[in-house]
This record gives structure tokens, sequence and C-alpha cells, in this order.
């Protein structure tokens, strides 16, 4: 039933705060374990996304009683389904120093010591800019993913604050006491509605968010879920609570199944909490946008996710007030980016409303009263960025004049509703409102409609490519311009970029690189849209750019994902070649040697190569590689001794320098990769060194011919060795030689002449090497894997197997534990 709302006598002396509170609704739900709890658990990474993967979720309902069941069952977002976050300034945000008329001279003399100086503003043209702690806002603006809405309000606009955000919050034309919300409506016409459609983060649910018949859920943005403390007590706790699912009771069959629904919450949390670790942001606008990400991630049917805070009501001490907020605003959307996975990006519009702006001229108390006509902002990838409406006249004045509106704030709810949210804008807002077309595309169409299905994992050949960038996020390539936050996807498209057909695609080989993390971490890297596997590509610390190649099956559209332990990083992925059926270039697996290393004038002049340089290696003719008719070449290339940041790029000789990178590396470290690179004039490849001095080593393992038989075929990842846990080995490994058989396990069949493995060391005790090869040859001066003491680092390795199906590893110095997933054969 409509929600019945106290209006106060005298509200025109209501403070923000309480304006709120009476506009708004409990959250109080008597179920228990109920829509609420079930949310407040997601948002706190406990259910939903990786642990929905992680469990057989056909068996889920019928482990759950009453409303969690229905939880469970949540229907997840469509691939074209539009998500809206909206984002509430409550008190009325002073438009004016948010997006700053710095051109205009009559802002200066009206705002006084109260405006911002020219030099400081971020301009977007000639005439406005926006307020210069918007910084991410800024960046998003640049590459025209935020439309700027001037001079929003509405006619007649009232300066209470409760009269004024009862109207925003009821958007219906036309009088009277509002009883709904405008997305209540819109959630009332819902026809698959169900209890996880729209939620706010908070105990209560505003006006907005309440329809005649439906309404959000409120979450709370503090707490935890049960389960996922490690505190003594409560470990004992949960002991004796999964003592009551460890047989059957006796008691009947609903006994049981709420015990095994403990059981399961405990597996649950226990198996999600680790990618949760970092603390929440202490911001209250930070921690709910933060909140909200989550909740996208987890993919159980949000459309509209509410977030808000205050207090905007700057009526003094402005110049220390409004800046906080307007950096608080920037750094919660920047988290918010930041968190939210790729498989969301282009379904995702933040839109942010405020009741009114303020006054032009400024209080005797450094502040500014309650006015009118204000800016918001509508954010996303399907978002066609720029100025729209009318930048409201400062001209002629007076004291208390407020600013004229040239945009109904409706509509602005029309275009997000029609362009955004599937329509149905006229009937939920009581009337029709022109469209301000700030829309470029529908949701989930910003790479060009529905995806394709992922591959069959069929057999490929190789085609070799100059190398290209595919994704970059620390500027945009690819689609995202943040970094990855903790337990976060970013997802790259391959199909039709650099050289890669849109079909027939078994397999790609992409540079993948970890920039600048804030914590250590690791990647791991599968196919898109398929559960994600136990296992680590690449691993770095704080600080590090640690690059590593993979070669693998694209998932669903062509796509491949990077999901980030912890921390914040930026990822790179620099594609070199792909894999397809019948194209006659197959694997020529060989007996790792050395064929450059300018420490001692191997196939170069002994010297370091100086910052620029690139040296001319002939990779043709020479260990074991064939004279003629070979199109690519498989290196191992090693840095020693570098003594600036810098990186290689690799790439085929005749051709012009790719903007692409092969090895990355910093000051003094020892780094290895595995290189696919395509030949060029003169069966050569180029290496390029971008900044100060560096040693250049590299060990061939492999070619590409027409000659060959070895046919790729992706696999995995799946894990064959782990020596920290008793997978085919215990104990670290000493400074010897140990068989590992790969024929045979983990989907590698008796046939393969050969085996892709990501190998990782992790906890050496010294600086030291790996060397793989196959069984039955002698020991190479080669290495497959360099390392520091005390690091976790990975290399990708292409080997030969030996007669038995079987692989050798040496470790130079001191113990070190290893692990080894296998991501593919060739046969």
């Amino acid at each position: 039933m409509p929600v019945r709302l106290h209006v106060p006598r005298h509200h025109d002396s209501l403070e923000s705060i309480d304006a709120r509170r009476l506009l708004s609704v409990d959250d109080n739900d008597p179920g228990g374990w109920s829509r609420r709890k079930f949310l407040q658990a997601v948002a706190y990474g406990v259910v939903g996304g990786v642990a929905v993967n992680a469990l057989d979720s056909s068996l889920i309902p019928g482990m759950l009683p009453g409303q969690l069941r229905d939880a469970w069952a949540a229907t997840p977002v469509g691939p074209t389904d539009g998500i809206l976050v909206i984002i509430v300034m409550f008190g009325g945000n002073d438009g004016l120093n948010t997006l700053v008329p710095y051109g205009n001279g009559d802002y200066y003399r009206i705002r006084g010591g109260l405006a911002i100086p020219r030099n400081q503003v971020l301009t977007l043209d000639g005439n406005v800019g926006l307020n210069p702690n918007l910084a991410f806002v800024k960046s998003m603006y640049d590459v025209g993913q935020v439309a700027v809405v001037q001079g929003v309000g509405y006619a007649n606009p009232d300066r209470s604050h409760f009269s004024s955000m009862a109207t925003w919050m009821n958007g219906r034309a036309g009088t009277g006491a509002p009883t709904s919300g405008w997305v209540g409506r819109w959630l009332d016409g819902m026809g698959d509605f169900d209890a996880f459609r729209a939620a706010t983060v908070s105990t209560s649910v505003p006006l907005h968010m309440v329809g005649n018949v439906r309404r959000a859920t409120g979450i709370p943005e503090y707490g935890g879920a049960f389960g996922s403390s490690d505190e003594e007590w409560e470990q004992r706790l949960y002991a004796g609570v999964r003592g009551f699912s460890a047989g059957a009771s006796g008691r009947g069959p609903w006994h049981d199944a709420i015990a095994r629904t403990e059981r399961d919450q405990l597996d649950v949390a226990k198996a999600v909490s680790p990618l949760f670790t970092a603390p929440l942001p202490e911001s209250e606008i930070v921690k709910k946008l933060t909140l909200a990400a989550r909740l996208i991630n987890a993919n159980i049917g949000l459309r509209v996710v509410d977030v808000g805070w205050g207090d905007f009501d700057s009526h003094d001490d402005q110049p220390s007030m409004h800046p906080d907020r307007m950096a608080e605003l920037d750094e919660g959307l920047r988290q918010f980016f930041t968190g939210l996975d790729d498989a969301y990006r282009d379904r995702v519009t933040v839109m942010t409303i405020s009741e009114f702006g303020r006054q032009p001229y400024p209080n005797d108390s450094l502040g500014t009263d309650h006015g009118t006509a204000s800016c918001l902002f509508a954010i996303g990838s399907g978002i066609k960025g720029g100025l729209y409406g009318q930048y409201p006249s400062l001209s002629g004045l007076e004291e208390w004049d407020g600013l004229a509106h040239h945009v109904d704030f409706r509509s602005v709810y029309a275009t997000v509703l029609d362009g955004w949210m599937g329509g149905g804008a006229d009937d939920v807002l009581g009337g029709s409102f022109p469209r301000l077309g700030f829309f470029k595309n529908g949701p989930g169409q910003g790479s060009g409609g529905a995806l394709t299905p992922a591959p069959p994992a069929l057999s490929g050949d190789y085609v070799p490519l100059q190398p290209f960038r595919l994704f970059d996020s620390r500027n945009g390539i690819g689609g995202r311009r943040t970094p990855l936050g903790p337990g976060t996807t970013a997802e790259v498209e391959t199909y039709g970029r650099g050289g890669i057909p849109t079909e027939g695609v078994t397999a790609v080989a992409v540079n993948v690189t970890a920039v600048g993390a804030t914590a250590p971490s690791y990647f791991t890297v599968w196919p898109a849209r398929e559960p994600r596997p136990t296992a680590s590509s690449l691993n770095f610390t704080v600080g590090q750019t640690v690059p590593n190649l993979v070669v693998m099956k694209p998932g669903v559209g062509g796509r491949i994902s990077i999901w980030n332990e912890s921390g914040e990083v930026h990822a790179l992925a620099d594609v070199v070649g792909y894999f397809r059926e019948s194209t006659n270039d197959r694997l020529l697996s060989l007996q790792p040697a050395r064929l450059l290393d300018t420490r001692n004038g191997i196939g170069a002049p002994k010297a370091k190569v100086a910052a620029g340089g690139t040296v001319g290696l002939t990779v043709t003719g020479v260990g074991g590689v064939p004279a003629t008719g070979v199109d690519a070449v498989v290196l191992n290339i090693t840095v020693d001794g570098a003594t600036a940041e810098s990186y290689l790029t690799v790439w085929p000789n005749g051709e012009a320098l790719p903007n692409a990178s092969s090895l990355n590396f910093t000051a003094g470290q020892t780094v290895p990769n595995l290189v696919i690179a395509k030949v060029g004039t003169g069966g050569k490849v180029n290496i390029f060194n971008a900044f100060g001095q560096v040693n250049m080593i590299a060990d061939v393992v492999g070619c590409f011919t027409a000659q060959a038989l070895g046919r790729h075929k992706p696999v995995g990842p799946e894990r064959i060795l782990d020596t920290r846990n008793n997978i085919y080995r215990n104990g670290v490994l000493t400074n010897q030689t140990f068989t590992m058989m790969v024929a045979g396990r983990a989907g590698v069949p008796t046939t393969a002449t050969a085996a892709i493995l990501n190998v990782t060391v992790t906890a050496p005790t010294t600086t030291s090497f790996l060397t793989v090869w196959p069984s039955g040859q002698p020991m190479p001066t080669a290495s497959s894997l360099n390392y520091s003491v005390g690091l976790t680092v990975a290399n990708l390795v292409m080997v030969k197997l030996g007669p038995d199906g079987a692989i050798n590893v040496a470790n130079a110095f001191g113990t070190t534990h290893l692990i080894a997933d296998v991501v593919g054969y060739f046969e």
C-alpha cells in the first residue's frame, strides 16, 4: 500500500537530516534471513558471485529454508539490461562551485572569496570547468563518459529541504502530497520483479525507492556476516554449528536442511572472505559506492542501487566544507569504477542528484543559503559525453535571486528511464518530458551488441602477429580507465583487433602485464564468463611491473578475463598471435638453446644495450630452428642488471616498432618472460630497450613452421604440481633436478609432444633460476625462470616432452616451493 509520510507543520525550518528521515521508511523485515540480510551478505562478499560459482547452484535452493531459498533464486541481470546507480547529495549541492563558470566575470564579482580561482578549475571548454577536487570525474569526461547537465531544476521551486527533496523523490508531474517515488513506480511496472531488483545502501529506504506496491531493500553499510570472523571464540562457535550437520540427526528433514544451510553458509564465508580482506573505506560515500560495486558484481539481479550522503547544506564555512564533499564524491566514483567488474561496465550508468543548488551570493558566514537550479552528472560507458542544457545566467541577479532552471529534472529521469532502463517514463512520471539524448547506445552494447558464444576447445595452428596493445587500464585502451581493485575482473576483447579474426579462433597468445600494484597480489587469466580457476597467471609485489605470456582459449565474445586478488593494480595486454584450425603453421618443439647473451657476446656485442637501443637477432638456422619456412619463434627472454625502470619490445625485423611491451622490469631486476615473436626479414627479430642500460638473454625453445606436426589444444588451467600441499611432490625443491610426468594428466593425452605450463616459484631462500627441459635430454645452458629471494614469480614455459611424456625441472641454488598449471599442449 502507499507510504504515508508525516508532513511537519513548519517544514521550512527542517534540517536536511530531518527531512531525509521523514522521507524514508524503515526496512524492518521480520523474515529473519530475508532479502535484506542476504543482500547485506553479498555486499560483504560472503555470498553471490564467486560463492555461487564455488557451489553447485542447482542444489542450493533445496538446502535453504523460507525466504533464503528465494534469495538464491534471484534472477541475474540480462546482457542488455541497464543498471542505474543513484547518488543523492543531501542538503543542496552548490552547483556554481561544482561546475564553475570560470569564463564569466559575474561569477567572480558575485562569489567574491568563495569563488574558485581560474587557474585551479579543471576546464571543460572556454566557459565552464569542474571543481579542482573532481579529477577522476574530469578523466572520465575526457574519454566521453560524463554528461554534465546544466541548469537543472523545476518551475516554482521550493527552498525547503523537505518540500524540494519530496518533489525530486516523487518525480511526478502535478501537485498533491507524494506517496510514492519515481524508481518505486518503475519497480511497480516490472513484470519479472523479485526482491533483488533494487537496493539502497542504508538502514531505511528513501521515498524515491518506494512504489505503490513494491519497494527497494535497505542494506546497512556496516557489519559482517556469519562465518567470516577469525576470532577464536567465533571459530569454536562455527565448529559447533558444523557439528550439527555432520550427519543425519534423526530429527527429520527440516532439522537436517537447516543444519546443512548453516554449514554451507560457513563454507561460503570461508571460501570468499579472503577476497575482501582489505578494510572498507572510512568515508561514508566511498564505503557505500564500494559496496554498490560488489552488489553489482554479484549479479543477483539488481537493476537500481541507491546511495546517498551529506551534508551539503553549506550555510557557513563553505570554503572548507564543500571541497571535502567534492573530494569524497570523486574518490567514491573512482573506487566504484575501480571495483566494478568489466562484465557489467557497459550496463551501468551513475547519476547524481540533489534537492536544489545554493544562492549565487554568499552570506555573512562564509556560506551560501538554499538556492534553486544546479547541475548533475550522468556517468558511464554508454554515455555520450559533453555539456547538456544551458548554464543559468548570472547577469543582473539581486542578492536573494535564485538561478533560473533550463532543464526540468524529470527530463533527466525520462532520459534515463527510456534510454537505459527499458522505457515507461511517461507512465512513471505522469507526463511527457523532453529527452536529453545523452546515451550513445543502449546497455550491453558497448562492443557491438550481443556476445558470441565461447568457441569449443579445438586443436589449432599458429598465426603470428605484429604485437598489438589490446588493453591498458592506465589510459582507457580496451574500455577501462581505472585500475583493478581487490577481487575485480577486467575483460579484454580480442576478436577483430590487432589482426585477430572474429571467428575460427581456438586460442590467443597475449602478453599480460601488472603495473603499479599497491599490495602483493596475483592475476588469474582465463576465458571470459567461465568459472574462475584456482590458478595464478602472474604474481607481483608492491610497485613491481611484471609481465607473463598467456596462451588460452578465448571465452564468450572472444574475451579473456583478468582477475586481481588484492590491492589496486593496472593491467596491460598485448596480443602477439593466435591459433586457428587449418593454417598449417605448427609447433616444432626444441631443446632450449641460447641465442643471445650480451653479458658474454653471444648473438650480439658484449655490452649492455643502451636506452633506445635495438638488437637485431638472427633466429633462423640457429639453435635447431630451420633456416627457411619459419614464421614465428618461441623465446624465453631475460633481462639482467638494468640501470633503470624500462621495458623490452620484441617485433619482426622490417616492420615498425609497435606500441606494445614484451617484458617490463625495474632497476636491478632479473626478469624472464616467454615471447612468441613473428620472424621478420632476414630471419630476424628486433629487441628494443626503452630506458637505461640492460643485459639481454634469449633462449629459443621452439618455432612455428609448416613442416612441423604439433597442433595446439587449450586445456585448463589445471594444477599439476604444488609442493606446498603435496600435489605430485611434497616439500621444497632444493638445488636438485626432479622429473615430472605431464602426459596423461590434466587433460594432456599420452600422444602429446609438448606442453604449455605456467610455472611459479614461491618463498625462495636465495636468488636462483629454474631450467625446464625434456626428460631424457642433457640439461641445457638456459633458464626458464629467474627469481630473487622471498619473491613469488611466474613464467609461461613451452616445453617439449620427453619420450616418456615427462619433463625435467632443476633449481640452481637454495630452496623454493614450486607450482605448475597446465594451460595447453601440442600433439
